[in-house]
């Protein structure tokens, strides 16, 4: 009896460990993706204006999305933050770095915002497109760039509350957004005729909710954020050496995921919208996935900061095979889907036939994006951002290269997602390899 209570005992311990994991992931994975449905709704809309207009559209969130993600250290390194402090009950300290996190996000968004406003048509021909897409992609890119300031104090939102393990008030914060943007959008660009102008300033509606949204809702963090001042030098450099290392590490992620839209565009505007296909639904699978890497990093961080060593690297293991399973399911469902799914997005067949010749390829790789997502997830819990850093810069120089011999050799899409699978290899290989080891679990471990 004794030996069953025993296996009863533990059989209750694990499943609420995957409980655990579930009631962070599945929140998480359905805020994560709330950012590409928003690209979705806009390439549909915009799909039926023309392969031109969507064309422009494929360029302009590749630009965006690489000028604003380089700046998502304010979710990561506020989730690390706020959950390791959780973890050794210190609420005072995650409240203060939530408050310093709020403060750079407005000085920075102000900026960015306003240089992109000024400079987005000089960045769209700078980058080599054809004639065709420059006018549509350079309004896009200037309307949403006055929304700059609102996606940073969002991000910062969502790093408060994923690090207080509530990924559930994002979630029905991110569906209002969604809702909001799909009416929207549909009525600007079909409604009033304002065209690739409409999906814009439908988007950057959806992000001035969000901000408000958080606001309302900011008391479930248990968070303080106010009376804390300005950051001192300190806390200034320490924020500085995360921001460093996760800038560059997503700075160079996103460049080279520029580089195969960049590259794309250079070809013709088919390819361009047949690619801008494949590269959404990459987004809305890669934030889908991206959800245990959220849900790791909560935990981890929590288990490192409480001193549980044991359960962090329990936790690893457990995240990884969560990651490559729930990849093998994305798989299935995109080679099932391979039929339908491009012609939920555009009614122009030779882009649809252009999108079918990498699909095959690309569902097969999704156990190991599945894989990447979960392991970085890890990793950032622990803290480990300068190893990060350094491999993902070596994984977008050699997809760049991979790219440049994709354009040369006329390999048309196929190629291009070859180039993007070298990305996720080379970002999968070294971190899995970390975790085997022991530096991922010293907080602050150079690489």
């Amino acid at each position: 009896m004794c030996a069953w209570a025993a296996l009863a005992k533990d059989g209750d311990v694990e499943w609420s460990r995957q409980r655990r994991v579930l009631v962070i992931a599945v929140p998480a994975m359905g805020t994560l993706i709330a950012d590409p449905l928003l690209g979705l709704v806009d390439t549909a809309v915009v799909g039926r204006l023309g392969a031109a207009e969507l064309g422009a559209l494929g360029l302009a969130v590749a630009v965006f999305t690489t000028l604003s993600w380089v700046f998502n250290f304010l979710v990561f390194g506020t989730t690390s933050t706020v959950a390791r402090a959780v973890g050794a009950s210190r609420m005072d300290i995650a409240a203060r770095r939530v408050s310093h996190a709020i403060q750079v996000a407005v000085v920075l968004g102000v900026i960015v915002g306003g240089l992109l406003l000024v400079f987005a048509p000089l960045i769209i021909r700078s980058l080599g497109a054809v004639d065709a897409l420059i006018e549509p992609a350079s309004t896009y890119l200037s309307i949403r760039a006055i929304g700059v300031p609102l996606l940073l104090l969002g991000y910062v939102g969502h790093g408060a509350f994923r690090g207080v393990a509530d990924t559930k008030t994002p979630l029905f914060i991110v569906i209002g957004a969604n809702l909001i943007n799909a009416v929207l959008t549909v009525t600007f660009v079909f409604g009033f005729g304002f065209g690739i102008a409409g999906a814009a300033w439908g988007t950057v509606l959806a992000e001035l909710f969000v901000v408000v949204a958080f606001a309302v809702r900011w008391r479930r963090t248990g968070l303080v954020v106010t009376g804390h001042g300005r950051p001192g030098k300190q806390e200034l450099l320490a924020l500085l050496f995360v921001s460093r290392d996760l800038f560059l590490r997503t700075g160079a992620l996103l460049t080279g995921l520029l580089i195969v839209t960049v590259a794309a565009a250079r070809i013709d505007a088919d390819t361009a919208a047949a690619h801008h296909i494949l590269y959404q639904l990459f987004l809305l699978i890669a934030f889908t996935l991206d959800g245990l890497g959220i849900a790791g990093q909560t935990l981890v961080g929590r288990a490192l900061g409480a001193g549980d060593e044991a359960e962090a690297r329990r936790l690893a293991r457990e995240f990884l095979w969560w990651g490559v399973g729930t990849g093998v399911v994305v798989g299935v469902v995109l080679l099932a889907g391979m039929a339908a799914i491009p012609r939920v997005l555009t009614d122009d067949q030779s882009v649809i036939a252009m999108a079918r010749t990498a699909w095959i390829f690309v569902a097969v790789m999704q156990p190991l994006n599945g894989a990447v997502f979960s392991l970085e997830g890890i990793m950032m819990g622990a803290e480990d951002f300068r190893f990060l850093r350094n491999w993902t810069l070596l994984a977008a120089i050699s997809a760049a290269l991979t790219s440049a011999v994709v354009v040369w050799g006329g390999f048309g899409v196929l190629g291009l997602w070859v180039a993007m699978e070298v990305l996720m290899l080379l970002r999968f290989v070294p971190t899995w390899l970390r975790l085997r080891g022991d530096k991922w679990l010293t907080f602050g471990v150079a690489s």
